[in-house]
């Protein structure tokens, strides 16, 4: 029996490392190694290279995180991969530039009504 629970674990260490191989961004693959020798790497020495290739992830990706929830069963499977990581350019952020544009336009709706008070007009004329 102890066997057996050995051999379920070690099978699930492989498939985890497989998916997460497969699953991770190419830009942030450990070592610098290309995603597909690593998903290799996990299939064809399977538990020797699923180890190495999970301890060079946890090694390349280990930051500090902000607290969360709860604790983080999934690890790496439950990171979205489309979601921007670290701080966005003002530029590129589209509700910054958006109320940037509606300031813009108050302070000149301002300064023209400011003017056409000076002047006695009303600023729709």
């Amino acid at each position: 029996m102890p066997r057996l629970i050995l051999v379920i674990l070690l099978v699930a260490v492989v498939v985890y490392a497989f998916v997460v191989a497969v699953r991770m961004d190419p830009k942030a693959a450990p070592a610098g190694i290309n995603k597909w020798v690593w998903v290799i790497f996990t299939i064809i020495p399977p538990v020797i290279g699923s180890l190495i290739f999970l301890i060079a992830n946890y090694v390349t990706n280990a930051r500090p995180r902000a607290s969360s929830s709860g604790p983080d069963f999934l690890g790496p499977l439950a990171r979205d991969s489309r979601a921007p990581r670290g701080p966005m350019a003002p530029d590129d952020d589209l509700d910054f530039l958006r109320e940037l544009d509606e300031e813009l336009r108050r302070a000149q709706y301002d300064k023209k009504l400011r003017d056409h008070e000076d002047d006695g007009k009303s600023p729709e004329n």
